[in-house]
């Protein structure tokens, strides 16, 4: 379980610094687990009705992943100067783990190798124009990306989407071991409640979180 944990939180870790034509919004995904082992399967049961949401504002992104009642993880990016926050809460206590600019970009310097095909595949998500994109990582293992060049990101941190892929991801399936992940959008809205913008993007830690390395938290998925 531990290790399904930080898979899932290097996922998260993985989406940050976003901006985009649209420079405003939130995008909701809904998220879907499945294995071939069993006894994982079992473990996956308990993420059942996990969801993914991001926020961002000209070079601010707020990530959420609840899944399901096991941990919450929210990222907080500042792409110009406050490099990220990553908050973890649930079954394993609160942690928090700053990350500077210098952090992203070596997270993007040390992401594995992979091939992308871009095929001429189109449909539509949440109103936007899609294109299907496969990558392959070194160990032959595939994954799917539907992505639209609507959207402009700034691919620093991104670990898991290649910079070959020309835009930004609104559904994709990701194979990681035996653990097999799909998140598709379910909503996308083009402003932020102003209330909520106001604080949602701050990078303080809050009282109750204790602060975790980097190095650390790399540590946890060991």
């Amino acid at each position: 379980m531990k290790k399904i944990l930080f898979s899932m939180a290097m996922v998260v870790l993985s989406t940050l610094s976003l901006t985009a034509q649209v420079t405003e919004g939130n995008v909701k995904y809904s998220i879907e687990m499945s294995s071939t082992n069993p006894e994982l399967e079992m473990q996956l049961a308990m993420m059942q009705g996990s969801t993914f949401e991001l926020s961002f504002k000209d070079d601010l992104t707020r990530s959420e992943m609840n899944m399901g009642t096991i941990m919450k993880i929210v990222t907080i990016t500042n792409a110009k100067s406050d490099g990220a926050l990553m908050l973890m809460s649930g079954m394993m206590g609160n942690t928090a783990v700053k990350l500077s600019a210098e952090d992203l970009k070596k997270n993007t310097e040390e992401s594995p190798e992979a091939d992308v095909t871009l095929t001429d595949e189109t449909k539509e998500i949440q109103g936007f124009s899609c294109k299907k994109a496969v990558v392959t990582d070194e160990e032959g293992t595939e994954s799917v990306v539907w992505y639209t060049e609507e959207i402009t990101v700034n691919k620093l941190g991104q670990n898991y989407l290649n910079n070959k892929v020309p835009g930004f991801p609104l559904e994709f399936e990701m194979n990681q071991g035996e653990m097999k992940m799909s998140m598709t959008s379910t909503d996308f809205n083009k402003k932020l409640d102003k209330k909520k913008a106001k604080t949602m993007f701050d990078t303080t830690i809050p009282e109750g979180y204790t602060e975790m390395s980097p190095e650390q938290l790399s540590g946890m998925g060991q």
